[in-house]
């Protein structure tokens, strides 16, 4: 089936077509994704991602001159946004690093942390129930992002975004609360990740 039949395949919904078009490219796909973020997972998922939404976008697909150029836009358009991404995460963690000084004794005699530990606990309560279970096995039960997407039939990406979310709500709870974020930020690396 040449290039031409699999678009006019796929954009009337011919799963055939789609499969031929997934084995034609996903190698492929995967190769000049790798070299690009350098993980295999994350290549693997951006690969996925890309043939998912080009089967739900197939329908505005008709103006499309070349889909094998347009697929790679696609998946590349998409690494590069994780790359982006990635960045960002780093450069924010690398910041609260810094900008927020080493504790010192006498704060850390200050915090209660009985109360403290209960206080996250009913803010973890709040979360939405899935979010709630991603985020406690991620951080009670230590399981990698993989390991909870393959427990819970989720995928890994949702792993990622919903215990990053469930981060920040945590940290903006205990900042309203106690008022200094030099307080909340120890209080969360103190409870979760020390």
């Amino acid at each position: 089936m040449d290039e031409t039949s699999l678009l006019n395949g796929l954009i009337a919904g011919d799963k055939r077509a789609f499969s031929m078009l997934f084995g034609m490219y996903w190698k492929e796909l995967y190769v000049y994704v790798i070299r690009l973020v350098k993980d295999k997972e994350e290549s693997i998922d951006i690969v996925q991602d890309t043939f998912t939404s080009l089967w739900q976008q197939r329908e505005q697909l008709a103006e499309v001159k070349s889909l094998k150029g347009y697929i790679y836009a696609v998946v590349h358009h998409k690494a590069i946004q994780f790359i982006k991404s990635s960045i960002r995460h780093r450069d924010y963690v690398v910041a609260m690093a810094n900008y927020f000084p080493e504790p010192h004794h006498s704060l850390e005699e200050e915090l209660d942390a009985h109360d403290l530990a209960a206080f996250i606990n009913a803010e973890i309560e709040n979360l939405p129930p899935r979010m709630r279970e991603v985020f406690l096995l991620s951080r009670n039960e230590r399981l990698s992002y993989k390991e909870i997407a393959v427990k819970l039939s989720i995928a890994e990406n949702t792993v990622r975004k919903q215990v990053s979310f469930s981060i920040k709500y945590l940290r903006m709870k205990i900042n309203e609360a106690y008022f200094s974020a030099g307080i909340a930020v120890f209080a969360i690396i103190k409870a979760f990740f020390g």
